[in-house]
């Protein structure tokens, strides 16, 4: 195998152990030994790839950002629908489900926000589309208007990035089912949601 290939498995290996110690013990509680230790390597190895936790901490919270920037992106002005509201909440949290790395994104953004006083402004962005979306969908009567927009975005902020705290306990799977169950109830004349 070549060196360089050899490295670029290594740092994806580092990337790995490392998403999965974000997610469970937070940027506080993460300890880069434990990471190292994890993919067989020494902590020496590991800053060879990295050169500081806050680094390593970086490449999880700008991919989280990123693609949740792609996943707004992918909505058309044109067509703010049930659609654009199912395809943007399905998407994260199934992308929550399956990627360590977005989990680890998640926490971290939101320990950064807790930190400095703010909401992550990637949540921001995505509560204002949220709101943006249910405005037109109850303007075009395919969402309930008994309930002010912002109300029912944050319902729905917060259903989604509470299953990242609540999916080890409640059993991870059926998270993008209840998202779609949420958009059912709040719109019944909206066909089935398939996650």
């Amino acid at each position: 195998m070549a060196k360089q290939e050899r490295s670029s498995r290594t740092h994806e290996r580092f990337l790995d152990a490392s998403a999965d110690e974000f997610s469970r013990h937070g940027y506080a509680g993460a300890n880069l030994q434990r990471i190292a230790t994890h993919v067989g390597m020494t902590k020496g190895a590991l800053y060879a790839h990295f050169p500081s936790k806050d680094a390593l901490a970086a490449v999880f919270t700008s991919a989280f950002d990123r693609v949740v920037q792609e996943l707004l992106q992918d909505i058309g002005e044109d067509d703010l629908t049930m659609a654009s509201l199912r395809h943007v909440t399905v998407g994260f949290v199934l992308r929550m489900q399956s990627d360590s790395r977005f989990r680890a994104g998640i926490r971290l953004a939101f320990e950064e926000g807790c930190t400095h006083g703010r909401v992550p402004s990637v949540i921001n962005n995505l509560s204002d589309t949220l709101t943006r979306l249910i405005r037109d969908a109850q303007e075009k009567r395919e969402l309930t208007t008994r309930q002010p927009p912002e109300l029912i975005s944050s319902l729905v902020v917060a259903l989604m990035f509470g299953m990242y705290y609540t999916a080890a306990a409640a059993g991870s799977g059926d998270d993008a089912e209840q998202v779609c169950e949420l958009w059912q109830l709040l719109s019944p004349s909206d066909p089935e949601c398939s996650a």
